[in-house]
């Protein structure tokens, strides 16, 4: 249900002249925005409904950081957009969820599309927001899809008088937000990889409970993970070359170690790839050694009861002179000589290891 609304609110896009804002994601979340302005000195806290009601006098020497929680209200969006001059192909970037990471240098402003990931446990699969980042001068404006995040400890650094944060320029606090997005890629690649782990488990022991639906949909995670990594990944790597104004010079080796952890996270993506296409070898091959014993069970019993039947066959036809029939003794030495056949059988193959 919530693919089809959001290809349906996508296509709400189709025809519209550029610049016009559409949000295309499914959370309804009410839109509001918090953040600070700050300073080495000082931090006064941003809390508002509309983009009216947000703080405009501040001290030249503070920085700004303002979060947009929601985005499911395109109006108030390009209010906040007129507020700050913010072009509206910017804006129709950051209400588009679709938008692949990517970093886009313009003249006063530097903007940072990435995904923030988290792990559902409960239907083993990951859950994408889209997190936008609009860098000025002495400005930095973040959107999300809906409120709650994994930026707490930021926000907890810039109210402590002697964090990093507070004695750095607006740049490091966006390096900042991204290295919390980027760390928390960590925890998605533990819970895939523990999930790989038991897969492998349950295959070597032959278990019943992996099947290729479980595979498949493992191989899905692994590669959307993949689309939301590499993308960004260049970009990092081509944000030195650009020697962005925004960006001050020691700055950039700390965005180098985001960069490297990308590198790192994407070389443990190619190894588990590796991982669940071998378990997909694995299942075969258990499929086909269960198929293997099937028929060799199968044909041990067939050969035994070949000779069986031959005999029943031969006793089975209608002649009149077949002395055994008037015999006593006939039936039961009948059925001790098929069974001591069946006996030979059994012992001849044994012997040869056929089973």
């Amino acid at each position: 249900m919530k693919n089809g609304k959001k290809i349906r609110n996508y296509h709400k896009k189709t025809g519209l002249p550029p610049g016009t804002l559409v949000y295309t994601g499914v959370h309804d979340y009410p839109v509001s925005f918090d953040g600070y302005f700050y300073n080495k000195e000082s931090v006064d806290r941003i809390q508002a409904d509309h983009p009216d009601k947000i703080k405009s006098d501040r001290e030249e020497s503070k920085n700004l950081w303002l979060n947009v929680n929601g985005l499911n209200n395109p109006e108030l969006i390009a209010l906040l957009g007129k507020r700050y001059n913010l072009h509206p192909l910017i804006l129709e970037d950051v209400l588009n969820i679709d938008t692949m990471p990517k970093v886009d240098s313009y003249d006063d402003l530097l903007f940072i599309s990435l995904k923030m990931l988290n792990w559902n446990s409960n239907s083993q699969s990951l859950e994408s927001e889209q997190i936008s980042m609009l860098l000025g001068a002495k400005t930095l404006i973040t959107f999300q899809e809906k409120k709650g995040d994994i930026f707490d400890t930021v926000r907890e650094a810039i109210k402590h008088d002697k964090s990093k944060i507070r004695e750095k320029s607006i740049d490091y606090l966006a390096y900042a937000l991204m290295d919390k997005v980027v760390d928390n890629y960590f925890f998605i690649l533990n819970a895939l990889e523990d999930l790989i782990e038991d897969a492998e488990l349950d295959l070597i022991d032959a278990g019943n409970s992996i099947t290729p639906r479980h595979l498949l949909h493992l191989k899905k995670q692994l590669m959307l993970l993949r689309r939301y990594i590499y993308p960004l990944r260049d970009e990092l790597r081509k944000l030195p070359q650009e020697e962005s104004p925004l960006i001050e010079p020691k700055t950039y080796k700390y965005i180098s170690d985001v960069y490297d952890h990308l590198q790192n996270i994407i070389q443990n993506l190619e190894s588990f790839r590796d991982s669940v296409s071998n378990l997909m070898e694995l299942y075969n091959n258990n499929i086909s050694n269960k198929l293997n014993s099937i028929m060799k069970t199968l044909t041990v019993v067939g050969a035994i009861f070949i000779p069986l039947t031959f005999i029943a066959g031969i006793y089975g036809m209608n002649f009149d002179h077949m002395p055994e029939l008037h015999l006593p003794w006939a039936y039961p030495s009948l059925l001790i000589i098929m069974l001591l056949v069946s006996i030979g059988m059994i012992i001849y193959m044994k012997s040869r290891k056929w089973f």
